[in-house]
């Protein structure tokens, strides 16, 4: 008689099938999970396949297997702290010349970032912004990155009348970026490099339009102009204050008619030696190189409307999605300053209704029924304001739509929508419904 040895069946997520095990154990050392009749164990959801990306002109795709290794930071102790001694000390000398031994025995221990003696890029997400990534806030309303609509880049001013303007559908546009060095060093031959997207809450490489480049020389953070500057070098000529530049993109842009203009513009700047950025980094939220102008503007009187298809972007793995819309009144929006001209626009929100929110996502090229002809209680009735679904490896698109009944004089309305995964968010577009009078 032969004696069979008792095997136990085990669905534990740790092995991608249902195996079977001689001891009463897992091979991971938790308990058995046995498989449920006709189930199979859950399996860890595949990574999306990396979207088909353009290569960028000027640009190389160099392997890397390892990435080099992070530099420990260590702040310096102050005058009079940790060990080090105040100004005038008779201690001093020989405080500095043990940091000296041990630099050269031990190698160099690096303080901030912007403490160094290196360039430090930045272009704004907002006004207040100093470069600290990741930024906390709203990083798609930079006001670094201007339109002058209607005159091509050969005939556009070095210097634009204003930040504010707003690009015009099938006509030329001019851009421009302005530029800042928040660190010690100079930085010489910054390329500064002009792209735009179609609307969409996730921008990256995949779906980048590159318009032009430029480049630029930055004083370090001390030197500081009285008055703008023109500057003529061989590979260009722009405006300068020092530590801090606008530039012109040398090719003239011409939105699309499809989407009335609203699209989405991304600057980079970077120096490719002392202060470079990743090729593959459109991200504003996570890189100061990076600036971002997702902004449509609505000036009307009676009535104000949009219909927007946003792109979701490319996702990196499958997961849960949420979309949503908060409408907020005009002081939200430091933009209301630059299309106003005014530090104190004195604008107020609309007394009147207004009707907004999103339809449900779909692929891209669906057919969904333009609703700025509907009646707004028609409207109100289909809209939601959040939606929440789950993403799998295809693109995505969500239709906006929002209708102010009446907007008067010096009304205005805000209106943001958000894309989260996994509870962060990854993109966003901002809209202005506003009646200047």
């Amino acid at each position: 008689m032969i004696r069979r040895t008792f095997l136990h069946r085990c669905a534990c997520p740790c092995h991608a099938s249902v195996k079977a095990h001689k001891e009463p154990q897992c091979d991971c050392g938790g308990p058995l999970k046995p498989p449920r009749s006709g189930c199979r164990p859950p399996r860890r959801p595949c990574p999306c396949p990396p979207p088909e990306i353009c290569p960028q002109p000027g640009t190389v795709d160099l392997p890397q297997d390892q990435l080099p290794p992070a530099p420990t930071f260590q702040p310096r102790p102050r005058p009079g702290e940790g060990g080090r001694p105040v100004p005038g000390d008779p201690h001093e000398l020989g405080w500095v010349q043990g940091q000296i031994g041990t630099i050269l025995r031990k190698g160099p221990k690096f303080g901030k970032r912007k403490d160094e003696y290196l360039p430090y890029l930045v272009i704004r997400a907002q006004s207040n912004d100093t470069g600290n990534r990741p930024f906390s806030g709203v990083f798609w309303e930079s006001p670094d990155i201007g339109v002058m609509p209607g005159v091509e880049a050969e005939m556009a001013p070095l210097m634009p009348a204003d930040m504010g303007g707003v690009a015009v559908a099938g006509q030329p546009n001019t851009l421009y970026a302005h530029i800042w060095n928040l660190g010690k060093a100079p930085a010489y031959r910054v390329r500064v490099e002009f792209y735009w997207f179609d609307p969409s809450l996730g921008i990256s490489r995949s779906d980048a339009h590159f318009l032009g480049a430029a480049w630029v020389d930055l004083a370090d953070r001390f030197t500081v102009h009285s008055d703008w500057r023109e500057v003529v070098q061989p590979y260009g000529s722009y405006m300068s204050r020092g530590c801090h530049a606008i530039v012109r993109c040398p090719a003239t842009w011409v939105p699309q008619m499809l989407n009335n203009g609203h699209e989405c513009l991304v600057v980079r700047a970077f120096e490719p030696m002392l202060d470079a950025v990743p090729l593959a980094q459109f991200s504003s939220a996570q890189d100061r190189h990076i600036g971002q102008r997702n902004l449509a503007v609505v000036e009307s009187h009676s009535p104000a409307f949009i219909d927007l298809a946003l792109q979701l972007g490319q996702p990196a793995h499958p997961g849960e999605a949420e979309v949503d819309v908060q409408l907020e009144g005009p002081g939200a929006l430091e933009y209301t300053k630059l299309i106003t001209h005014d530090r104190n626009p004195g604008l107020r929100p609309s007394r009147h209704k207004v009707v907004y929110g999103l339809m449900p996502p779909s692929p891209p090229g669906s057919r969904v029924p333009p609703l700025s002809g509907l009646p707004l209680e028609h409207g109100a009735r289909i809209l939601r304001s959040r939606e929440h679904f789950q993403r799998g490896c295809e693109p995505m698109t969500v239709t906006f739509h929002a209708a102010a009944e009446n907007l008067e004089k010096h009304e205005a309305q805000v209106l943001r929508i958000r894309q989260k995964v996994g509870g962060e968010v990854v993109g966003g577009y901002t809209v202005l419904m506003i009646n200047k009078g």
